[in-house]
């Protein structure tokens, strides 16, 4: 099997209210899907969702599509996976949303050629897991109705956006607790926006009022290492990297020096399935466990991370409810939500199917 043709087709993305975290509001999502069409009329899909986070835009993407990766790609064999990842890593720097993407579509043909879903190629350890989903900032009454309808749709886990105002995160953490009960997990993700001295104020009065809270997510900024260090050290809860965890070398030297007690890994950040799977087994080994989350993705970009989820054993927590948040996405099938837990298609590959 050949790839014959490769296409990248970008769309916008309308959410279905503006989303808002520590750093930016955001009111449409850019993703970039990639066609891979092959000799024995097998067609892969990926999708790349560009973002500030990665340094790139839609116009990026496209560039390094058309001047390295297209070039790269047509008369290989697309089941070569790790040989193709390594000559995409050595020919084309930065750029993670496209080398995800394309990687992405890859396996999808890998799937399709073996006819089987790609949770089940990678190990298939688990065929559902927990999401959480997320309460984007917004005044506090906003963000309690926003926690109760979210519940009431089966989920039993909030991610709660954090990181501007402390005395209003304890106010708003405190309301949704009370609105939702004791029995839905609430995580919070203040996306670097808290000094050491905020974060440990924010979770200690937090407990001290019965709140519960699971695990904080990235509470300082990502290049100050030992601050996150510290906060890891004097937190009762667990401290998660998010933006500290970005390339493959982040993941390594979060766990050497045991900067955090878990790592979200985002296939979008790290350069898709291939290298989150390295990424997954450094942790694995050091014996933290890993979330995987989403940026603004696509269906067509989050089925890939809900099957990588449902595949490893340390993979204990996921963050995949992007593709809730679009009035209308260009993808159907792919991974499917019931009682909380975010299910992989069991067609072929990524078991997407792509209207464009």
């Amino acid at each position: 099997m050949r790839i014959i043709s490769a296409t990248a087709i970008p769309i916008e993305l309308e959410l279905k209210e503006p989303f808002s975290v520590a750093n930016e509001t955001v009111e449409t999502a850019s993703n970039v899907f990639f066609k891979l069409e092959t000799d024995t009329n097998l067609i892969g899909w990926g999708c790349a969702t560009p973002d500030s986070v990665t340094s790139e835009t839609e116009a990026t993407v496209l560039h390094a599509f058309n001047t390295v990766l297209k070039n790269l790609l047509i008369g290989k064999e697309p089941t070569r996976i790790h040989l193709l990842n390594e000559i995409i890593e050595d020919q084309l720097k930065g750029n993670p949303s496209a080398k995800a993407g394309i990687n992405m579509a890859l396996y999808d043909l890998l799937g399709k050629n073996a006819n089987t879903p790609i949770y089940q190629i990678l190990g298939g350890y688990r065929d559902k897991i927990e999401t959480s989903v997320t309460v984007g900032l917004n005044p506090a009454d906003v963000m309690i109705e926003h926690a109760k309808d979210i519940v009431s749709q089966g989920f039993r886990c909030l991610k709660v956006k954090c990181g501007m105002d402390p005395d209003k995160d304890i106010e708003t953490v405190l309301g949704i607790r009370a609105a939702v009960g004791q029995n839905i997990k609430i995580r919070l993700d203040a996306n670097e926006g808290y000094t050491l001295e905020k974060a440990l104020r924010v979770i200690e009065t937090l407990e001290k009022l019965g709140a519960d809270i699971e695990l904080l997510e990235q509470p300082t900024p990502a290049k100050y290492l030992f601050a996150l260090k510290e906060v890891t050290a004097q937190c009762t809860v667990p401290i998660m990297a998010d933006e500290t965890a970005f390339t493959l070398r982040d993941s390594l030297k979060l766990i050497k020096m045991e900067i955090a007690d878990m790592i979200n890994i985002k296939l979008m950040k790290i350069g898709g399935i291939t290298n989150s799977i390295k990424a997954n087994i450094f942790a694995e080994l050091a014996e933290i466990p890993v979330m995987i989350g989403c940026m603004n993705e696509s269906m067509g970009a989050m089925a890939a991370g809900v099957h990588f989820a449902c595949a490893f054993k340390n993979v204990l927590y996921a963050d995949l409810d992007s593709a809730l948040d679009f009035k209308h996405d260009v993808v159907r099938g792919g991974a499917e939500y019931k009682d909380g837990y975010v299910i992989p298609s069991e067609a072929p590959g990524l078991g997407i199917e792509v209207d464009l």
